[in-house]
C-alpha cells in the first residue's frame, strides 16, 4: 500500500505532477494512447481555457513520497447548476494505480473540495466538462482508445465502486465495418423514393469555411443536444476554442450539416482517430511530433474514426424529414470513410436509453464495442 499524499496544483510543477500522474497510472494499460502533453496545460490556463475562467475548477495530485501516483479534479458549473438545480458537482480526469485507498483519498479530497461550495453529490467522470470525454471505461477493454474517449483498466471502475461510487448513466459506443457497410446504398433507394429528400441539401464544412461556420455546428449541438441527461450547453468561447484545437486534425468535408429550405435541422461529424496517429509519440509534438502527426492524419489516413454527433434539432425532432436528413448524412460520412480506406468508425458516445439512436446505429450495421459509466458519490 502506498503512502499517500494529496497536494492540490498550485503552480506549472503541480500541472506537470498531475500531467505525470496519468502516465504512472495508465503503465499497465497496452491500449491507452497518451494525449498531447500540452493539453494540460491548455486545459488549465485560464487564459486559454474558457472552462477555467467561466467554472470553479480544482485540481489534485496523490503522492507517494514524490512520485505522483494519481490525479483528479473538481468542477462546479454554473451552467450546469443553473439548467438542472439540482446541487450536483463534477469530478473528472481521474487516473491512479492499482491501489484502493489511493483512489479513496483522491475522491475524499474532491467531495471535500466540492462540499465546500454547499454541493450534496458529484457526478463523473468527465475530462472538466460532459461535453468532452465522459465515463470510465466498464466493459471493451480489449477495444482501441479512440480520440477523445477514455481508456483504462479494469481496476480504475472496481476502486471507484468500492470508495462509495454508484452507477447513475451508461454511455454506450459502437462500430462500424465501414467497408461491410450496405447502409450508403439502403439510403440511396430512400431518397430516391422521397419526396421529402428534394428539399433537403446537404453540405460538409470546408477549410475557408471552418471559423465561418463553426459557430453553426455549436447553434445545432446546443439546440439537438437540450433535452440530454446531463446536457450543458457549449458557450462561444469554448467553441472557439474547441473549433482551433480540432482544425489541423479535422477533415472538415466529414463534418456534414442538413439544410431544408436554408434551415440547419441536422448534423453528423466524423472525424480521424486522432489516437492512431498518437501512438508512439508519447504525447510530445515537439519538435517534430505535429509534423508526423500531421502526416499520418492528412497523408496516409487513419484506419479508424470517430463519430461523436448525430443529432436532430428538436423542431424536426421524431418527424420523417428529421429521420431521412441524419440517414442521409450518415450514408455520406460512411461512403466517405469508405473512399479514404478507413476500416472501423467508432459511434459513441450514447445514452444508454436513446433507443432511437442506438437503434439507427445498430442498423448500419455497427456492434457495441464499449461502455462507459458515470458514477455518483453522495457526501
Amino acid at each position: 500500500m502506498a503512502t499517500i499524499e494529496i497536494r492540490e496544483v498550485r503552480d506549472r510543477a503541480g500541472l506537470t505532477a498531475f500531467n505525470d500522474a496519468a502516465y504512472v497510472a495508465q503503465a499497465t494499460n497496452p491500449h491507452w494512447v497518451a494525449p498531447a502533453r500540452m493539453e494540460v496545460y491548455q486545459a488549465f490556463d485560464p487564459k486559454r481555457s474558457p472552462l477555467m475562467r467561466e467554472n470553479t475548477v480544482r485540481a489534485f495530485v496523490a503522492f507517494d513520497g514524490a512520485r505522483p501516483i494519481g490525479r483528479i479534479a473538481t468542477v462546479v458549473n454554473p451552467a450546469y447548476l443553473k439548467k438542472h438545480d439540482n446541487s450536483v458537482g463534477h469530478f473528472g480526469l481521474v487516473d491512479a494505480i492499482d491501489d484502493a485507498s489511493v483512489f479513496a483519498a483522491l475522491l475524499d479530497a474532491a467531495a471535500a473540495s466540492l462540499r465546500a461550495h454547499g454541493l450534496a453529490r458529484m457526478q463523473g467522470p468527465f475530462s472538466l466538462s460532459i461535453n468532452h470525454e465522459s465515463g470510465v471505461l466498464v466493459d471493451g477493454f480489449e477495444h482501441p482508445h479512440v480520440v477523445r474517449t477514455n481508456h483504462s483498466p479494469p481496476f480504475y471502475s472496481a476502486h471507484l465502486q468500492a470508495a462509495g461510487c454508484r452507477k447513475v448513466m451508461d454511455l454506450m459506443a459502437a462500430s462500424c465495418r465501414v467497408a461491410e457497410s450496405d447502409f450508403p446504398q439502403r439510403v440511396a433507394k430512400l431518397v430516391a423514393a422521397s419526396k421529402a429528400a428534394a428539399e433537403i441539401e446537404t453540405r460538409g464544412l470546408s477549410f475557408l469555411r471552418w471559423t465561418r461556420e463553426f459557430p453553426l455546428i455549436l447553434d445545432l449541438y446546443n439546440d439537438a443536444w437540450s433535452d440530454n441527461w446531463g446536457a450543458v450547453p457549449v458557450g462561444r468561447d469554448e467553441a472557439a476554442m474547441i473549433a482551433h484545437l480540432m482544425l489541423p486534425v479535422s477533415k472538415p468535408a466529414w463534418i456534414r450539416v442538413a439544410r431544408r429550405g436554408g434551415e440547419p435541422i441536422a448534423i453528423v461529424a466524423q472525424i480521424p482517430d486522432v489516437n492512431e496517429a498518437l501512438a508512439g509519440l508519447d504525447g510530445r509534438l515537439l519538435p517534430f511530433g505535429w509534423a508526423k502527426l500531421l502526416a499520418r492524419i492528412h497523408l496516409q489516413g487513419t484506419k479508424r474514426a470517430r463519430i461523436p454527433m448525430i443529432g436532430v434539432t428538436k423542431r424536426w425532432r421524431g418527424t420523417r424529414v428529421g429521420s431521412l436528413a441524419i440517414s442521409m448524412l450518415l450514408a455520406e460520412v460512411i461512403t466517405q470513410a469508405q473512399k479514404a480506406g478507413v476500416e472501423e468508425t467508432e459511434i459513441s458516445w450514447m445514452l444508454e436509453h436513446n433507443r432511437a439512436v442506438l437503434n439507427l446505429v445498430a442498423s448500419l450495421p455497427a456492434y457495441h464495442t464499449r461502455t462507459f459509466r458515470i458514477y455518483e458519490r453522495e457526501f
